[in-house]
């Protein structure tokens, strides 16, 4: 990336395996600059995220998993996408992805990527990849999401819809070897379809 800045910012949504005083002091040594969040009850994905946009510095952002699960040079393509004008960048899945998953979590990918093309018209069907990017305009529209759980990647696509001015695009992402998926515990799904119910209810009263 030549002579870009970069600040990583890293966010423990309250987890305390690996992650004692010592490990954080390793971090910054390692790390000149970095900016880490850290809170003792776990809020969920999408609040994590919204606590490390706040602290953002720059013009354009990424963020992704802490396993980088689509590798570092989707990273990169992500910010190349930003400085061709686009608003926001999301990572999407091609097909071949949804083969490498669990039967369970491939009938709910499925399920939410319908969802997402047919009822809420995103721009990008596979919301939920581990990767966004974005400018100050993507970035204020991430910051207004209200969703705390995994389904905030719906939400800010949708909302970034809405405005027809932003530029929405996608950058094709594969797992990079060795990655190991997690599964979804029965009260984890049912408080996401109430969340999706929550967009979906928004978006028919918009």
């Amino acid at each position: 990336m030549g002579d870009t800045p970069v600040q990583l910012i890293l966010v423990n949504d309250g987890s305390v395996k690996n992650f004692t005083p010592q490990h954080i002091t390793w971090l910054e040594v390692a790390i000149p600059g970095i900016i880490i969040v850290s809170y003792t009850r776990n809020r969920g994905k999408g609040f994590a995220v919204r606590e490390g946009v706040k602290r953002s510095q720059h013009a354009f952002q990424v963020y992704t998993d802490l396993d980088f699960p689509f590798g570092v040079n989707a990273v990169k393509e992500a910010y190349d996408g930003l400085l061709r004008g686009m608003d926001v960048v999301a990572g999407e899945r091609g097909e071949a992805y949804l083969h490498k998953l669990p039967h369970k979590r491939r009938i709910i990918t499925r399920i939410s990527r319908l969802l997402n093309r047919r009822v809420l018209n995103l721009k990008v069907e596979d919301a939920q990849a581990g990767l966004k990017g974005f400018n100050v305009y993507g970035r204020n529209i991430l910051l207004s999401t209200r969703i705390d759980g995994f389904l905030y990647d719906s939400e800010f696509l949708y909302q970034a819809g809405k405005r027809s001015h932003l530029k929405i695009g996608a950058v094709a992402v594969s797992c990079r070897p060795g990655i190991q998926f997690s599964s979804f515990r029965t009260k984890l799904l049912m408080k996401e379809v109430m969340n999706y119910c929550r967009i979906i209810f928004s978006s028919s009263a918009a």
